[in-house]
């Protein structure tokens, strides 16, 4: 069966073409009675609209673009970070009558493929938001020039079209660690994520901005580098308590590599709370679930996805968003930290972060 046109719209209706496009397309100059009849045959005859022939007129796709940048895979939809963040996006597009299409590539990306702006414009979609970007990429210089919207995830980029949403990480991480030395805790280490997200950067500064504050000096030897991931997590840890076995609390910058330093402590025969404090980010599902169920920064994942697609609908529309918008993490006190050496009872507070 063949696809019904404007021409056999116009046939059926007894007006021009034109005349059907612009019904179709909400212009005024066309009256109300022709319209409902237009409109009436459309349906009628279950036209559907070629939506590349409307882009090159419009300019409007109705599609955003989703770029997933990731070493492993389950690193989107069921990961139990950017999964959310993900709904969250998604969520706000539909609400606002877009569309999204998902483009997945593995890190580091090839500079000899096609970069993310020319995956863009092939596609045709009005606006992306990248998630998963690294300080490495060979394509960041290319998004600085973008004449489309384009919104990341803890990644601020210096461009026109360029917009960035995250979190305080400053401040959350500036919560954590005066936490555990209001709990009388001195020696305080950090597992940190690789160095080429600029979320580890910033997670490592509020860390040492939270020592000098609180006149705990920085010891290079309590901190350690990994990969945002539980296996990870684990071995840096291993790596730390073998070199500073005096240490009694640990801050990751994430709650899967919290959860690997859980598992180290247990196989070290150290008891959390008792002998370890540990403080998560993200707070993820499992982090209430864990055993001890963990302290830790509740970053508001759905939010930030909501964020991003306001910011981008925001600039396809001719406005101009914030180029940065950091959301706030609230500590969640758990039970994986308590005083040095002395169980705290188990329950769950809320604290606000500054």
């Amino acid at each position: 069966m063949s696809r019904t046109t404007l021409k056999d719209i116009a046939e059926k209706a007894g007006v021009s073409v034109t005349a059907v496009s612009r019904a179709l397309s909400g212009y005024p100059d066309i009256s109300e009675e022709t319209r409902s009849r237009i409109l009436r045959i459309a349906c009628e005859l279950n036209y559907q609209p070629n939506i590349a022939a409307r882009t090159l007129v419009t300019q409007k796709s109705g599609v955003m673009g989703l770029f997933v940048l990731g070493r492993e895979k389950g690193e989107g939809f069921s990961h139990p970070f950017s999964g959310q963040v993900i709904n969250g996006f998604l969520d706000e597009l539909t609400e606002e009558g877009y569309d999204m299409m998902v483009f997945k590539a593995n890190r580091p990306p090839d500079s000899t493929n096609s970069s993310y702006l020319d995956l863009c414009r092939r596609r045709m979609v009005e606006g992306a938001f990248l998630m998963g970007l690294r300080t490495d990429d060979p394509w960041l210089a290319d998004l600085t020039t973008s004449t489309i919207p384009i919104v990341t995830i803890d990644m601020p980029l210096a461009g026109d079209m360029t917009f960035s949403v995250g979190c305080d990480n400053l401040s959350a991480v500036h919560s954590a660690i005066r936490h555990l030395a209001d709990l009388g805790h001195r020696r305080i280490g950090i597992v940190n994520g690789y160095k080429q997200a600029s979320v580890s950067l910033e997670r490592l500064q509020g860390y040492r901005n939270a020592l000098d504050d609180l006149e705990i000096p920085f010891d290079p030897s309590l901190v350690a580098e990994a990969d945002f991931t539980a296996k990870g997590g684990k071995k840096a840890f291993l790596s730390m308590i073998d070199r500073s076995p005096d240490m009694t609390a640990v801050f990751a910058a994430s709650d899967l590599m919290a959860m690997g330093v859980l598992e180290g402590a247990r196989e070290r025969g150290l008891t959390v709370p008792d002998d370890l404090s540990v403080v998560g980010f993200d707070n993820i599902d499992m982090a209430a679930m864990s055993s001890p169920p963990l302290t830790t920064l509740d970053q508001p994942r759905y939010e930030l996805g909501q964020t991003a697609a306001d910011m981008l609908i925001s600039a396809c529309n001719g406005e101009t968003p914030p180029s940065r918008v950091l959301l706030k993490a609230n500590l969640i006190v758990r039970s994986s930290t308590a005083e040095p050496n002395k169980r705290r009872p188990a329950r769950e507070v809320v604290q606000k972060a500054h």
